[in-house]
């Protein structure tokens, strides 16, 4: 009697339990949805060769990403961000390739960093946590790029806007049907909604020792300036934003007056402000957005394939 009680408690608990072992079994013991593919292994036909230390490696794409993405935006972004970045990112390279299979690192507008370098622009308490979700998302999305009308678009994207994103028409001159201005208000929440730089009247001293005019010469209809006159100089914006690292193009000037000799930029936004915002999609994925959802918002009418 007791045998049977003993082989049929035993039943009972195969019976119980089967459908979770059959589970771990499916999942590879990762959790639903999760592949246990290795980012150094996948293969997708395209490559990426990379110079290290004098030699060159041959990397997928995929891996490649691996050290494009950290460069791309800070970390403690949400995952779904990071799914968002590894498909414009993915779409820019092919794009670049130009329909090759394979193509050089300088060929490319994208930073690639090495581990090293991610190590030391995360710190080491950050960087096993912040890769693995980094990679996680390149593997969730491996392969998928965005197209419109059957080509991969040009996918802009900036770490703030100054409450909507401007439009390709208004900021290069050109209409692009998905680089169109839409809505990201809750970026003015951000921490680099607006930054100060503070330019002393000496940097532009005339013959007779009187300080030149510093003003915005032309800007587009919403403020993002195009170019600079300093005197009866010019200076194209994307200069006087290099020159004295200024993040957004849409910025104003303000006269401090003699006394302080100087004055002051005041820059909405960080970046283009074209297409995603990395903020806004923080945003839309803290209220339950996929990165399909963030991608089709930020860039509309184009496809993820």
């Amino acid at each position: 009697m007791r045998e049977r009680i003993t082989i049929g408690f035993a039943v009972c608990i195969v019976i119980i339990f089967l459908p979770y072992f059959l589970t771990l079994m499916i999942t590879g013991l990762t959790g639903e949805g999760k592949t246990t593919e290795s980012i150094h292994t996948i293969s997708t036909g395209k490559t990426v060769s990379v110079e290290y230390g004098g030699e060159y490696k041959v990397l997928d794409v995929e891996e490649y990403l691996l050290g494009v993405l950290p460069g791309v935006a800070g970390s403690n972004q949400e995952p779904e961000v990071w799914k968002a970045l590894a498909v414009i990112e993915r779409t820019n390279i092919y794009r670049q390739m130009g329909g090759n299979t394979t193509v050089d690192e300088a060929d490319l507008t994208e930073d690639y960093l090495t581990e090293e370098e991610i190590r030391e622009l995360w710190g080491e308490r950050r960087y096993q946590k912040e890769c693995s979700e980094v990679e996680q998302a390149i593997l969730t999305t491996a392969g998928q790029t965005m197209t419109y009308d059957g080509e991969y678009i040009m996918a802009c994207y900036h770490m703030v806007s100054d409450g909507t994103t401007v439009s390709a028409e208004e900021m290069i001159g050109q209409a692009v049907p998905y680089l169109v201005s839409v809505d990201s208000g809750r970026d003015v929440e951000s921490k680099d909604y607006m930054s100060l730089i503070t330019i002393s009247k000496d940097e532009w001293k005339a013959a007779d020792g009187r300080a030149h005019v510093l003003a915005v010469n032309k800007a587009t209809e919403h403020g993002y300036v195009q170019e600079v006159s300093i005197g009866e100089d010019l200076m194209s914006a994307d200069e006087f934003c290099r020159k004295y690292q200024i993040p957004s193009y849409h910025f104003y000037i303000e006269d401090l007056g003699n006394d302080s000799n100087s004055y002051r930029i005041v820059a909405l936004g960080k970046g283009s402000g074209m297409g995603l915002s990395i903020y806004g999609a923080g945003v839309m994925s803290r209220e339950g957005k996929d990165y399909t959802d963030i991608l089709k918002y930020y860039y509309p009418g184009v496809q993820i394939v």
